[in-house]
């Protein structure tokens, strides 16, 4: 009966720890909440008067900088990238709706890939399975391994897909939870002024 009575109350302490430890982690990501009430839909940052010179994995904040390899092993680094809008896009091969949106993503980066830098970011596999996968899929624009998934710690994700607008400044100037099409990521950008949209071919 005792030992019971012990484990019983082992398993409701870890629950009410998990739970603050949970709730410690969402507060901390304030945009999540918004999101839930968005629907799935993306949010943005629009004036560029409030962005915070701070780094953290929020809107309105300097986006944290990492360093990944290529499918080369050739070392990848954000902040090379500054000067030029990005979208950084959190996939994995094994995730439906990462895969739905990959002919999105490609299609945007044959359009606009001059415009955006097209940063795709796997979540721990390895080179020849995320390979074997973009090639399927006919991927080219650049994609990064995350096989520690130290990136995927830094910007504090819950899920996968998901990507994170960033400006030519490295501000973090919306995120997109789920998948995203082509036309929303166009009409990203193009609301922060950060993209000049083609005409339909």
């Amino acid at each position: 009966m005792v030992p019971r009575l012990v484990v019983a109350v082992l398993i409701a302490a870890g629950a009410i720890a998990l739970g603050f430890i949970s709730y410690a982690f969402f507060t901390s990501r304030s945009d999540l909440s918004k999101f839930a009430l968005t629907e799935g839909r993306g949010l943005f940052v629009d004036d560029p008067k409030i962005l915070r010179a701070e780094t953290a994995a929020t809107l309105g904040y300097l986006a944290p900088d990492f360093t990944l390899e290529d499918l080369n092993g050739q070392k990848v680094r954000l902040s090379d990238f500054r000067g030029k809008p990005a979208l950084l896009n959190f996939w994995a091969s094994w995730c439906p709706p990462c895969r739905k949106e990959m002919p999105e993503l490609q299609e945007f980066h044959e359009r606009y890939g001059e415009q955006i830098a097209l940063i795709g970011i796997n979540w721990g596999e390895d080179a020849k399975t995320v390979k074997k996968f973009l090639d399927r899929f006919g991927v080219r624009y650049l994609n990064l391994l995350d096989e520690r998934r130290t990136a995927f710690v830094l910007y504090k994700l819950t899920g996968i897909p998901e990507s994170f607008f960033i400006d030519p400044e490295g501000y973090i100037r919306g995120v997109w939870i789920g998948p995203i099409t082509a036309e929303q990521i166009v009409k990203g950008f193009a609301r922060l002024g950060l993209l000049q949209e083609k005409e339909s071919e």
